[in-house]
């Protein structure tokens, strides 16, 4: 599959006491390397874990986005290790970002730990089902999670979505994501946790529209299997896109859709190497 350009943006234990711009304890103006206090991190589904070293005594822990001057959720006295949520996929929200870290104080000082990462979508298929719908798989190619917020397929095909990389495309402007999860990344949950995508792992999807049907009619020649090529785009719920073009053929004899619109009765996708 060819890549096209894309624009990466970045973006248990305890109790929460604050969230938001809430004011929290201030911390210590004596500062302590970072290796002192913390043992590692890493992203687990839609958490960030983050992992103290067992000599060391941390009173608070706060998760903030130093690019925004934001603080997200304060922790108390959180042990060994603290979970923060950092992907909400009910609401289309990823605090992933490249300026994200942790605050840690403790009665010597206070550390503090980069614990940003790239967010990276990698669409691997693209198959036109025999209603005009496409199913795809989508990896997440770094160890940050993705939170899948819009994908749009267009380009050469019949019935085009919005380009989420033209600098008119408005994110408000699409009615949800365009995806429901698929195969074995269902049932969907009120939630919509079928839209996280793990670190390094793929999920499979189907869109919501159909962008291989033929809204103003169809004849013979539209499914004679011609190769044509197409682009699809994910939108990163932390901000940014990624874009891949594919090639297809639509082939079969017409039929109506139930809907009224036409399309390929047996259309056979094959995407291009990259």
């Amino acid at each position: 599959m060819q890549r096209r350009s894309f624009l990466q943006t970045l973006a248990t234990g305890g109790i929460l006491l604050s969230a938001g711009c809430a004011e929290s304890v201030p911390f210590s103006t004596t500062r302590l390397d970072s290796n002192e206090v913390f043992d590692g991190y890493r992203y687990e589904d839609r958490d960030l874990v983050v992992e103290f070293h067992d000599d060391v005594d941390v009173n608070q822990a706060m998760l903030a986005d130093s690019s925004i001057d934001e603080e997200y959720e304060t922790v108390d006295h959180p042990g060994d290790s603290v979970r923060f949520p950092v992907v909400f996929p009910d609401r289309l929200e990823s605090r992933v970002s490249h300026s994200l870290r942790v605050n840690a104080e403790t009665d010597r000082g206070s550390a503090r730990l980069g614990v940003g990462q790239p967010v990276h979508a990698y669409v691997h298929t693209v198959e036109a089902l025999p209603d005009g719908r496409a199913r795809l798989e989508i990896e997440s190619q770094t160890s940050a999670p993705v939170l899948v917020g819009f994908v749009g397929i267009y380009g050469d095909v019949p019935n085009p979505a919005l380009d989420p990389q033209s600098d008119s495309f408005d994110h408000s402007s699409v009615l949800g994501p365009g995806v429901v999860g698929a195969a074995a990344n269902r049932p969907l949950s009120e939630f919509r946790t079928d839209l996280v995508i793990p670190p390094e792992e793929t999920r499979v999807f189907e869109t919501t529209y159909a962008p291989f049907a033929f809204p103003d009619g169809i004849d013979a020649a539209d499914c004679n299997g011609d190769e044509r090529t197409g682009t699809v785009a994910v939108v990163h719920g932390s901000g940014g896109s990624a874009a891949y073009t594919f090639t297809y053929r639509l082939e079969g004899e017409p039929a109506s859709l139930e809907d009224g619109l036409e399309a390929a009765a047996c259309p056979d996708t094959t995407s291009a190497s990259e």
